[in-house]
């Protein structure tokens, strides 16, 4: 399998059964039986269940056909019936279709234990002339009332999988009417469908070109795509899957053309399909549906001639690409066509006083069918009933004494015998797959580590899904759609030899950070980190507003210590300076977002990229903290009215603001609370979050600068030479030891100002209002590296001064002279701190 590159086996070949627990195979390949309400298909995750069961949804598509005499859109009984037991033989599951399909064909699939994907078709926008409102309002309440007829008539049906409220409104009709307003209308065809039967699953089928339709309503994604290159294919499933969030993704129609019908078009058409089904299974797709099942097609009142979709032909006689269908209907992630060399894999899962969580961790980690996999606990010095639990499960349990987060991760690597080491939560759980997603996502030689999403379980309390829509949680920071910056450590896999590599968790950090720590010490030694969209785990969230701050004031305390581990990765404000971007499971609903149409909109991906994200944090970050000193100036009124008005201008920040956080909240698919509680219950975590995580952050940024000082080191002893330099050993690259002086500045509370990698210098850091410094190495002589800070003035700020002095002049001299004398003093600190300071700070960061 073309993903394959860079995965291993253990030393001894040898794989053996998960834990030696019973577990039910991934995808059971026989179809569950609908035979009453209860055994309808639900969303689970990425993925779809039935009775408890994880569904097969493997698909295709029927129709459209001549219309019957009854006007319906399907073969007679007779005809029907043949093909859907050919369907049901071949080991489809699922029959997608164009029309509401009418109670024979309905009777028909629960015959054969199929389920429907059942189209509820309406003449959309496409069939108008025009712009006229009265018009598209005519449209809408056409749509509203056929599918309100369908979802009554089809209630209740446990053969219906799920209705699709329309198909490809063209890219063209979206872009004259507005994305909004096609959305708008399709959002409340879903509330139409809800009133009717609250139980079936509703989608709609989208396409690339409009794939920027913000339908958040929805169960699942299904998007028709037809593309005849494996990696393009392969990129774009990834990206749809970001597009998805934490919903499942179908693939509403795949499928080639088979040519002119001759020998050579069937082998392309059955070669192509190959590699679509292999690369959906590979990239964690939730259902596929060939398009189609026959050549018989018509459309309106006329059959479509030389259309050869099909896999089998209009006699119904079997084309090359009908037995590759088959052959992939009996697989699963586990069994993939060009056999993997599936890693070993040691899932590591530090406890501390986890009673509360841990069975049901274990349940399901110990219930992994995956080859070569052992499940090792380690117990932190847990004073509960932790240990007590984990020695009922067959996994191996490590007991030591209470150390911390990194110190017991530790203690999980060095025991496990896996190739690849995965770190799960002890309130985390995985589903059947992680295990396949996580080794499919270690997809090329340099690639050292591997992460996915983690989401809460659906039936968490809505306390725990407001915490989960809040900052400040275990979120992933992605480079691109597949490589990653940072993945958090519920949910996260490195090569053992990797972590080895590293020196593996650094024992500083007790509770949290060592994920983003261990990722960046990673990337810095040259390795890739992976994601996987699919490799989702779930992860209980702490319901609660007291224990989200009090996880959150823990947060501001780890992040004081990575920021003095990796200064240069840390703006002057004291906040993260990703390259990536902060994804979550939960897009905003007024996250801004920019849609790539191509010249005159002729583009054929019509992409959306979200942005605005980082201003919008900044607010949050930077902006709440001063707003809340601002209110604290509020008794300042008691001297002078107008002493009011930072106070009345904090608070309207905070209003508007939170306003703005109330309508990007996105309450979960089926609530079991107020929608509006919900927002207001996010918007206030969002407010409360940058304070406390402040006030943590500052509180131990001095304990942690004296806790890690520098041991690095610089080398030394300094010597100083003419002309205010210092000739220092040269035991490393120059590069490496100017990085080195740059966070010891940093350290010692210089502001460093960010680089841009244009600069002919090494770094400049603010040392007045009036003057930069700007930090020099050069490696000569040999064997040495001379170090020197130039100094420049800051000729905005001397401007400043300037026009404040001669205004202070015309006021009163006295006034001018203060400017002037304050500038002087300026000049001073600025030349004092390039100078004495910085030389300072090198001979006592200097080791003998």
């Amino acid at each position: 399998m073309g993903a394959s590159s860079g995965t291993r086996r253990g030393a001894d070949g040898s794989y053996g059964p998960c834990c030696g627990g019973a577990s039910a195979p991934i995808n059971p390949l026989e179809p569950v039986p609908p035979t009453s309400a209860s055994d309808r298909v639900h969303v689970d995750g990425k993925h779809f269940t039935a009775r408890g069961r994880r569904f097969p949804f493997r698909g295709v598509t029927y129709g459209t056909f001549r219309p019957r005499d009854d006007g319906e859109r399907f073969p007679e009984r007779g005809p029907a019936k043949l093909d859907l037991a050919a369907m049901a033989e071949g080991g489809f599951t699922v029959v997608r279709t164009y029309t509401a399909p009418p109670d024979d064909i309905v009777d028909l699939a629960a015959d054969h234990d199929l389920r429907l994907l059942a189209g509820a078709f309406y003449p959309d926008w496409r069939y108008l002339v025009g712009a006229s409102r009265r018009q598209q309002r005519e449209v809408a309440r056409a749509a509203e009332k056929e599918v309100r007829a369908t979802a009554r008539r089809l209630a209740g049906r446990p053969e219906v999988l799920a209705l699709v409220l329309g198909n490809e409104v063209p890219t063209d009709v979206v872009r004259w009417l507005g994305a909004t307003e096609i959305a708008g209308a399709i959002e409340r065809l879903v509330g139409v469908v809800r009133d009717e039967d609250p139980d079936v699953l509703v989608t709609y089928a989208n396409y690339p070109s409009a794939e920027y339709l913000p339908l958040e309503g929805l169960d699942f994604m299904t998007f028709n795509v037809f593309l005849e290159d494996r990696d393009d294919f392969r990129r774009y499933l990834t990206r749809l899957h970001h597009l998805a969030g934490d919903r499942p993704l179908v693939l509403g129609e795949i499928g080639l053309h088979a040519g002119d019908g001759d020998r050579a078009g069937e082998q392309r058409q059955a070669e192509v399909i190959d590699w679509q089904l292999e690369v959906a299974t590979e990239r964690g797709v939730a259902g596929t549906c060939l398009f189609s099942w026959t050549d018989e097609w018509w459309v309106g009142d006329a059959a479509v001639e030389g259309w050869r979709f099909g896999l089998t032909r209009e006699d119904r006689s079997r084309r090359q690409a009908l037995g590759v269908a088959e052959e992939w209907n009996r697989r699963t992630v586990a069994d993939l066509r060009h056999p993997v060399d599936w890693p070993s894999i040691s899932v590591v899962v530090c406890a501390y006083n986890a009673a509360e969580t841990l069975d049901e961790c274990l349940t399901h980690a110990c219930a992994l069918d995956y080859p070569g996999l052992e499940v090792v606990v380690v117990d932190d010095g847990s004073t509960d009933a932790t240990a007590e639990i984990a020695a009922r499960y067959p996994v191996r349990l490590v007991t030591i004494d209470h150390a911390g987060l990194s110190t017991a991760r530790n203690e999980g690597l060095r025991v496990a015998s896996g190739d690849l080491v995965a770190y799960l939560d002890s309130d985390a759980y995985p589903p059947p797959e992680w295990p396949y997603y996580l080794a499919l996502g270690m997809d090329a030689p340099d690639v050292g580590g591997v992460g996915g999403p983690n989401v809460p379980p659906r039936h968490d309390p809505p306390a725990a899904h407001r915490v989960a829509h809040a900052p400040g949680g275990p979120l992933h920071v992605l480079l691109s759609d597949d490589r990653a910056e940072h993945v958090p450590g519920c949910n996260m896999a490195f090569w053992r030899e990797v972590l080895l590599e590293v020196g593996g968790f650094d024992p500083i950090f007790t509770s949290a950070g060592d994920d983003v720590d261990v990722c960046w010490r990673v990337l810095d030694r040259g390795w890739e980190i992976a994601f996987h969209p699919a490799a989702l785990v779930w992860h209980h969230r702490r319901p609660g507003l007291r224990a989200y701050l009090r996880q959150q004031r823990g947060y501001g305390r780890s992040e004081a210590l990575v920021e003095v581990r990796h200064p240069s990765r840390y703006t002057m404000t004291g906040t993260a300076r990703w390259r990536g971007r902060i994804y979550d499971s939960y897009p905003a609903s007024l996250a801004r977002q920019r849609v790539y149409h191509g010249l005159y909109g002729a583009a054929a991906y019509q992409s959306v990229y979200r942005g605005g994200g980082h201003a919008l944090d900044l607010l949050h970050q930077v902006g709440v903290p001063l707003a809340v000193l601002g209110l604290l100036t509020a008794p300042l009124a008691f001297l002078g009215a107008p002493l009011v008005f930072p106070a009345v201008l904090a608070l309207a920040f905070l209003a508007v603001l939170g306003g703005v956080d109330v309508a990007r909240a996105r309450p979960p698919l089926r609530l079991g609370e107020a929608r509006a509680r919900f927002r207001l219950g996010v918007a206030l975590l969002h407010l409360l979050q940058p304070v406390v995580r402040l006030w943590g952050r500052q509180r131990h940024r001095e304990p942690a600068r004296r806790t890690i000082n520098g041991d690095d080191g610089l080398p030394g002893p300094p010597r100083p030479v003419p002309g205010g330099v210092l000739l220092l050993p040269a035991d490393r690259p120059r590069p490496e030891l100017a990085a080195a002086l740059v966070n010891e500045l940093r350290r010692r509370k210089v502001r460093v100002l960010p680089p841009t990698e244009w600069e002919a210098y090494d770094a400049s850091f603010v040392a007045s209002t009036l003057v930069i410094g700007e930090l020099l190495t050069s490696s000569h002589p040999e064997g040495c590296v001379q170090v020197r800070v130039r100094r420049r003035v800051r000729s905005s700020f001397a401007a400043l001064y300037a026009l404040a002095a001669v205004v202070g002049v015309f006021v009163t001299p006295v006034a001018g002279a203060a400017v002037v004398a304050v500038a002087a003093v300026e000049v001073g600190r600025g030349w004092w701190r390039c100078g004495p300071r910085v030389r300072r700070i090198v001979r006592k960061a200097s080791t003998p």
